[in-house]
Formats: C-alpha cells, sequence, structure tokens
C-alpha cells in the first residue's frame, strides 16, 4: 500500500477518512470495477459533492509497474 499526498509530493504512513455513505458506496464501487476487471492500466476517482477533494485509487503490481508515470513508478520503487 501507498498513500501519496500530491499537495506535498510526499507519502504518508496514516490517514483517516471521513466519508459519507454516498462517498463510501462510490469508493466501494471504484474499487469493486478495479477488481472485476483485474486492471493494472485503469485508476478511479472518488470525488466529494463540491468536487473539492478527492480520493484516486488503482491497483498496482509491484513487478509490473510500466504502465505507471514516472512518478507513480518512484512511489512504489523509492529505492
Amino acid at each position: 500500500m501507498r498513500i501519496f499526498d500530491a499537495d506535498t509530493d510526499k507519502t504518508l504512513k496514516d490517514v483517516t477518512l471521513y466519508l459519507k455513505y454516498e462517498e463510501a458506496k462510490e469508493l466501494y464501487d471504484s474499487i469493486g470495477s478495479l477488481l472485476e476487471k483485474k486492471s493494472f492500466d485503469e485508476h478511479e476517482h472518488i470525488n466529494d459533492a463540491t468536487y473539492e477533494r478527492e480520493i484516486t485509487v488503482l491497483l498496482y503490481d509491484e513487478q509490473h509497474v510500466e504502465s505507471l508515470n514516472e512518478r507513480s513508478k518512484k512511489i512504489i520503487h523509492p529505492e
């Protein structure tokens, strides 16, 4: 698992999500869609009602990161 804060360009070790029911349902559906497709080339965005906050989720395989952008590759393999 990697948690990335795009505003600070740093990874985080711990976060707490406060989700409304609709947001939790959207997150659940988005993750379900990625799992169902077994897609490592797609990502999903979950926004609040005002589009001020966003969660981006994706599946990754540490051995196959070639489809990710360079920043994502460095987040997964920081060495």
